[in-house]
């Protein structure tokens, strides 16, 4: 495999050995990994952490590199609420809500955090393209970013939380709200 035919075989900035020994699967594996070690050595790709790596680490959109590097997950909590403008505050990590293990990673590109959420509550997101490489990343709409952040936040009242909801749309909150548990929904936004 030579750094010539990697890039022509992966289109995407961000990539995992997996899918490069699936692209070279007439190499041996350890072929394959020991390759992309000394590409990453010579500085000819950017190791991002064990396994994942990147041809152009100006191109990194750190909340689609989030949805790669845990999956299943979605962008919410305190990320989310500040891409739709509706907190202040920028956290100092990328959040997101996973259904597995409640998990933090540390990379050079940032850390991401994931709070494990139950299956049931594992919904209410989009797809949205990355500003870095026209890939697509799960992000909760507006809606579920509130309500994921009340639950799992245990936040029982808005007060002192520096929130801006005159954009929320209020019918779909409410019916977002109802497979939640009850003391969620009864919070007055």
């Amino acid at each position: 495999m030579t750094l010539e035919k990697l890039r022509k075989a992966v289109l995407k900035n961000v990539f995992h050995i997996g899918e490069v020994e699936k692209i070279f699967w007439d190499e041996p594996v350890q072929t394959v990994r020991t390759q992309l070690s000394r590409f990453a050595r010579k500085g000819l790709v950017k190791k991002i952490k064990r396994g994942w790596y990147c041809f152009d680490d100006k191109k990194i959109d750190e909340m689609d590199l989030s949805a790669r590097l845990y999956q299943p997950s979605y962008i919410s909590l305190e990320t989310a609420l500040n891409y739709y403008g509706l907190i202040p505050d920028v956290y100092q990590g990328v959040t997101g809500i996973t259904v597995t293990a409640t998990k933090k990673i540390v990379t050079s590109f940032g850390t991401f955090y994931y709070t494990k959420i139950s299956p049931k509550l594992f919904w209410g997101y989009t797809k949205v393209k990355s500003s870095a490489d026209g890939t697509f990343f799960n992000m909760a709409k507006k809606e579920k970013a509130v309500l994921d952040y009340f639950y799992i936040r245990k936040i029982k009242n808005i007060d002192g939380t520096r929130l801006n909801l005159g954009d929320i749309d209020r019918r779909l909150y409410g019916e977002y709200a109802k497979r939640f548990p009850p003391w969620v929904g009864k919070i007055n936004i």
